[in-house]
Order: C-alpha cells, then sequence, then structure tokens
C-alpha cells in the first residue's frame, strides 16, 4: 500500500476512463487482452496510465523466448495464466516456473530485457511519475510565542518558496474526525483562492452508515479521512470518505522525522505540529529538505484540497452521490408538531381534494373518471387504469381517517368499487384489467399492467389494514393469477395475450414490496445493498436507477405513505429532494418533478431527474416515448410542478423547503372540482380546468399521514 498500485481487468470495447482508481493510490490499470498484441499505453493528468496489449503465455507451452509481440516494441507485459496449473502437478509446474524465471534472467543479463514489477513501471521516464506530498500546517495554541514565530516563519517560507500547503487548527485525525472538501462548484464562484480554503472539519457519526454530523452547511463535496496505521490501504472507505495514510511530524529532529514520513513511492499527507517547527535549527533543516524535494522530479506537492479534487471519483453519479451527501444533514430535521392554525388549512385542502370525489364519483359503478377537463366544451376520461382505482380507494381511506366522510358511506363506496375490478380471464390468466369504464359496470380491455397491479395491491392492503374488508380483499386477490405473471423473479405486463418485463421501471420496486404484501415473491432493480458497505450500496442504486431512466416524487413517496420507506426509496428520495433544492437555491425556480396530466398535448408526462446527465437534467418521457416530446425546447415551456407531489414532499420530508413547494401549491392550485394537476414553471399557470383522480386522491392520502404523524 506504499507505492503506486495496479489492478487488471478484461479488455473492453471503449472502456470508460479511468480516473476513479486514482483515489485508491491505484496507478497502473492493466486492460487484459484476449490475445497476445503489442502494448500501447493512455495517460491521465491525475497520474494514471492504462496499458493495453501484452504476450499471453502458458507454462505448458513455454519455449524459452518470452519477448514482445512485435519484435522491435520497447516494452512489453507477460501474462501467465494460473489455470494452466491445476493440470500440471507439482514437479511439473516448478520445473517449468524455473525454466521460465531463468529466460527471462538470461535475457536481462544478455541486455535484451530490462525486468520490472508492474508497480514499478511509473518510475520509468516516459510516464513522468510524481508522488504527491501533501502539507498540513497546524497551528500553534495562542499562548506558546516559541511555536506562534516558528509557525509564522515556516508559513511564510512555504509561501515565498511556492510549495503548496494547507493550515488547519489541531487535528490529531482519529476515527471520528475528518475534513469535508468541496469538489463541486462553479467556476464564478471559485475566483480569489475561495475554493482552495474551504475545507471543514467534520465528525464522522456513523464509520458504516454514511452519517457525519458539522455545525456548518456543507457544500457538495467529499469526506477526507486519515489513518495512521502500517498497512492501511488508501481509497474510499465504506461510509465513502476518502482514506489517506497521515504521518505526523512532532517536536524534535523534524528533517529526519519528514523523510521517514514520506519514505516510499505513494501519496501523503504530512500533519506538520507546530512545535516541530519551533525551534529555528530544525526548522531551517526541515526547510532545506522541503526545497530539495522542491527541486526532485518524482515529488508533487499540492494542497489537500486540490490533491481531494484530483483523485475523487469524476462522473455524473459520483457527484451526485457527493451532493446528496453534503445535503444530508439538513434533511434529518426533526418534524416538528402541527399547530391548530396549520391543522386547519390541511382540514380545508383536504375538502378541496374531497370535491372531485363527490362531484364525479358515478352512482352506478362507484368510480371516477382519470381526468376531468371543465374548461366549455371539456370532458371527462372515464376510464381508469388500476393505477387510478389503487388512488380511488387510498383516497376514500384518507378520507374517513380525516373525518370527510363516514364509516357507513366508506364501506358503501368500497363495496361499489370492488366488482369492477374482479379481473378477467385471457389465455389461461385470470388477472385486474388494464383498463376499465367508469360509467359501465365491469367493462373493459383484456391486459394487464404489472406496475398499475403493484399500486393496485398496494392500495388494497392499505384497506385490508383499515377496514373490516380482510377476508374479502384476500379472497379477490387469491383469484387473480399473479404468480402466472411472475417469470425468474420479474413482474410482467400482458399485451395482446404476450408477457411484457415491466421490470425496468421506477415502479418495480414499488410493485415487488406491494405483491410481496400479498405472499407473492417479486424481484426489484433496487434491491443491490446487499453485502456492500453504505457508499458502495448507494453507488450501486444511483447506477441501476440512472439505467432505468429519470425518476420521481412517485412511486417513492407512496410507498412512504402507504407501506413505509425501504432504505433504498429512502436514500433516492434523499437525491431527488437535494437535487430539487440545489435547483431551487441556484435559479429560484420552485423544481418538484413527478408524473401526472397536463392540459395539451401529449396530456401525461413523466417529468424525473436524469442521473447519468452531466448536468442537472429535469428529463421527461410520454407513455408513447415520441422524441418531440424530449427536446430542451418542449422541457423549458413544460416543466411543471406536480400538485400532489408537493402534498408528498410536506408530508414526508420535514424541510423549509417542502413548506414552500406546500404553500405555494395551495395557494395557487385550488378549483372549485379539487387541485389542479400542475403548475408550469415558466408561466405560473396552473392546469385551472383540469384536474384528475391521482392528484386529489394522493392529496387526501398525504395530508391524513401528515395528520397521524402529528398526533
Amino acid at each position: 500500500a506504499s507505492g503506486p498500485q495496479v489492478i487488471a481487468c478484461a479488455d473492453l470495447e471503449n472502456p470508460a476512463a479511468p480516473r476513479g482508481v486514482r483515489s485508491a493510490g491505484i496507478h497502473n490499470l492493466l486492460s487484459v487482452p484476449a490475445r497476445s498484441a503489442p502494448v500501447r499505453t493512455e495517460t491521465w493528468d491525475n497520474g494514471v496510465v492504462r496499458l493495453y496489449g501484452g504476450r499471453l503465455l502458458s507454462l505448458n507451452d513455454f519455449d524459452g523466448n518470452a519477448q514482445a509481440a512485435a519484435p522491435s516494441a520497447s516494452q512489453n507485459i507477460v501474462y501467465i495464466s494460473a489455470k494452466d496449473f491445476s493440470g500440471m502437478g507439482v514437479k511439473n509446474l516448478k520445473a517449468a516456473s524455473d525454466w521460465f524465471a531463468n529466460a527471462l534472467s538470461q535475457q536481462e543479463l544478455d541486455g535484451d530485457a530490462s525486468l520490472l514489477p508492474m508497480t514499478d513501471i511509473q518510475l520509468r521516464d516516459a510516464y513522468g511519475f510524481k508522488r504527491t506530498v501533501c502539507l498540513h500546517v497546524l497551528k500553534p495554541l495562542q499562548n506558546d510565542r516559541d511555536q506562534l514565530s516558528g509557525y509564522s516563519a515556516f508559513t511564510e517560507f512555504l509561501q515565498t518558496a511556492g510549495i503548496p500547503h494547507s493550515t488547519g487548527n489541531q487535528f490529531a485525525g482519529g476515527t471520528d474526525n475528518g475534513l469535508w472538501v468541496p469538489t463541486d462548484f462553479h467556476q464564478k464562484h471559485a475566483g480569489a483562492g475561495a475554493a482552495e480554503h474551504s475545507m471543514l472539519p467534520v465528525e464522522i457519526e456513523n464509520q458504516s452508515g454514511v452519517k457525519i454530523r458539522t455545525v456548518r452547511p456543507l457544500k457538495p463535496g467529499i469526506g477526507v479521512a486519515f489513518f495512521a496505521e502500517t498497512g492501511a490501504v488508501q481509497g474510499l472507505e465504506g461510509a465513502g470518505f476518502l482514506h489517506f495514510p497521515q504521518r505526523v511530524v512532532s517536536d524534535g529532529a523534524a528533517a529526519e522525522q519528514f523523510v521517514s514520513a514520506t519514505a516510499g513511492t505513494g501519496d501523503v499527507v504530512v500533519f506538520i505540529q507546530p512545535e516541530s517547527i519551533a525551534f529555528p535549527p530544525e526548522r531551517r533543516a526541515l526547510q532545506n529538505l522541503l526545497k530539495d524535494m522542491l527541486r526532485s522530479e518524482g515529488t508533487k506537492f499540492l494542497r489537500l484540497e486540490k490533491f481531494v479534487r484530483t483523485v475523487a471519483p469524476a462522473g455524473p453519479l459520483p457527484a451526485r452521490w457527493r451532493k446528496t451527501a453534503a445535503a444530508a444533514p439538513e434533511l434529518k430535521k426533526p418534524r416538528q408538531n402541527l399547530s391548530d392554525a396549520w391543522r386547519r388549512e390541511l382540514l380545508e385542502d383536504a375538502r378541496v381534494a374531497w370535491q372531485y370525489f363527490e362531484k364525479f364519483t358515478d352512482p352506478r359503478t362507484g368510480l371516477c373518471p382519470a381526468t376531468v377537463d371543465f374548461a366549455p366544451g371539456g370532458r371527462k376520461h372515464e376510464a381508469v387504469t388500476m393505477w387510478d382505482v389503487g388512488s380511488h380507494i387510498n383516497g376514500l381511506v384518507a378520507a374517513v381517517q380525516i373525518g370527510l366522510i363516514s364509516q357507513p358511506d366508506f364501506e358503501t363506496a368500497i363495496q361499489k368499487i370492488l366488482p369492477n375490478i374482479t379481473g378477467r380471464t385471457f389465455k389461461g390468466r385470470h388477472l385486474p384489467q388494464g383498463w376499465i369504464r367508469t360509467d359501465r359496470r365491469k367493462w373493459g380491455n383484456r391486459d394487464f399492467d404489472g406496475s398499475d397491479a403493484g399500486r393496485l395491491l398496494a392500495a388494497l392492503d392499505n384497506l385490508r389494514r383499515h377496514s373490516n374488508f380482510g377476508e374479502q380483499l384476500a379472497k379477490l386477490v387469491s383469484s387473480w393469477d399473479l404468480r402466472k405473471v411472475i417469470l425468474e423473479g420479474e413482474i410482467h405486463s400482458v399485451t395482446n395475450g404476450e408477457l411484457e418485463t415491466s421490470y425496468v421501471s421506477h415502479s418495480a420496486h414499488y410493485s415487488a414490496l406491494a405483491f410481496r404484501r400479498w405472499g407473492i415473491a417479486a424481484r426489484s432493480p433496487y434491491e443491490v445493498f446487499t453485502s456492500r458497505s453504505a457508499a458502495d450500496g448507494q453507488m450501486a442504486l444511483l447506477e441501476a436507477a440512472a439505467k432505468i431512466g429519470p425518476f420521481g416524487a412517485e412511486p417513492l413517496l407512496l410507498e412512504a405513505m402507504e407501506m413505509g420507506m425501504s432504505k433504498e426509496s429512502a436514500y433516492l428520495a434523499d437525491v431527488l429532494f437535494a437535487a430539487q433544492l440545489e435547483d431551487f437555491r441556484e435559479t429560484g425556480r420552485l423544481i418538484c418533478v413527478s408524473e401526472g396530466p397536463i392540459d395539451k398535448s401529449p396530456w401525461f408526462l413523466y417529468q424525473g431527474l436524469q442521473l447519468d446527465a452531466k448536468k442537472r437534467t429535469w428529463a421527461f418521457d410520454t407513455v408513447g416515448q415520441e422524441p418531440e416530446y424530449r427536446t430542451p425546447e418542449f422541457r423549458e415551456e413544460n416543466l411543471v410542478l406536480s400538485s400532489k407531489a408537493a402534498f408528498l414532499w410536506s408530508a414526508y420530508q420535514p424541510h423549509e423547503y417542502s413548506e414552500k413547494l406546500f404553500r405555494f401549491t395551495r395557494s395557487a392550485a385550488r378549483t372549485k372540482n379539487g387541485f389542479a394537476s400542475s403548475i408550469y414553471l415558466k408561466t405560473g399557470r396552473t392546469t385551472e380546468a383540469y384536474t384528475d383522480l391521482n392528484t386529489n386522491g394522493v392529496i387526501l392520502q398525504a395530508i391524513a399521514h401528515r395528520l397521524a404523524g402529528s398526533n
């Protein structure tokens, strides 16, 4: 661990830049070829070298020549397959190994080759290797005149000599202390050295759970901790902190201590204690040593902050992880009890949302239309998916909890709905239908949607826990052939009788949890935490979510309202909320993305955070995935604040920004028929004559959750 490390992986076409490995002290990356090829190299400004090609050898077939694949090549890498060893026998293996080693030694004696271990390849002149030394000078006590004088003289020398360094208060490292280094900042704020002097001390509250404590707000960045023990490895540890070897120069023989601290070829952070530079002769000896090192070809001095930024993993996902980590301390605020005035406001909002159900429920079927355009000439969309029905059921449960309807009226409403969702048999599978009419009994299509079924099952579980319908619901769910749509653990939809996976969806996790509530095992693409540290699990989840596409508040926060928040969804909720808060603080926009209707084509949008975009992007998708609705121009005109998501955030996340979203929405989106579905951010216009079942059902859910949480 004291010198440049090597990692090997299979050669791939168009591999990603290996910048992240530098954080672990790795300088050399071997792309192992599938067949022998001339060696070629790539270098990066952070000191990483990637080497392609080399010669593949089998000891069984070795002919005494280990030269490069190309006779004129100046370098070669020899790969020996360990798979061959098992079939050779110990005696033959030893003989073959001796022959191979002797042949290489003879080539070196003959001047035909110069043998180097891979860890030393950086030392070749062609690569210009420099190990990094970071000086961190600790400030003295104010009542020690000698230390104050020595500190002043030493830091003045460093500035005059042009030796980068950082300074700070007494800091012993240890397992529970560290520094926070901002890594992601706007260039306009980076002038005048501001970014270079922004390290903050932090306390690592939980070594395994990515929990830190600080007295100041944190900018997006990465934590740095130090280890003094021999044999410890540089790199990212379980909580996502960068661990660096720490060496301390304390009182007595400062120059000798510094030589010992910086021995080897590995990167090192040296803490200069004030007592070590208080005595002028020892201070001058250390200064002379530093001058010599500054002229050395193999050493580069860097400020600790700059070194951290150089080696910290780059790319959209690590950057998003760091931004979420920076926001984490302020997302852990305790929930305040509701005041009487606030409670009255929530009850007023509940009555507004309930208007949708009062006015538009069909008296024969008990169902509500999915959307209603109550502008002149507008119409009702009198068909609902099982997702819509789930929202209707959850809205009814919330309404009786809030006190908007009586228990008998609630039970009557449920008894009307349930016969409409008994399902339909097609190609040997009895399943809930993809959609049903709200103005006709038991009338709908033959398809099945796995994501919508998850929403329905979650709602039926919610109903089961808050009513006396348990036996009836168990009989209903058991009548469906849900296990027939699960293949290799993945929930599938059915279109025209054919199974299609619904696994690559941000609803798949929510649906899997809902299926499990009814004893049906299903896999989730989010469940990647097992056998990983907290930070590694979070990065793996970001990668999994990025592959699916942009994600918004739903169904993340629906999970919190209905089933309790899983660790996976809780983390993604933090990611999304932190990104929305970040945007607001930079632009003043009230970002609150989710899925929902708008009052013009394409009528329904999935809006969310695109994790793998190079810059923060609020991306769109549509049911038909039409490309014309994914352009930057369309996004600019049609980015909306989701009314229901604003209420969900207020119910879930205690924060000033949540309440800002809530206040704005309740003042702007009320209509005579419930809450308007969306508010256009560019113009501030609401979908004033357009509302929907999901919006008002979810708002009732969120209000019930908020009221219950204050009791």
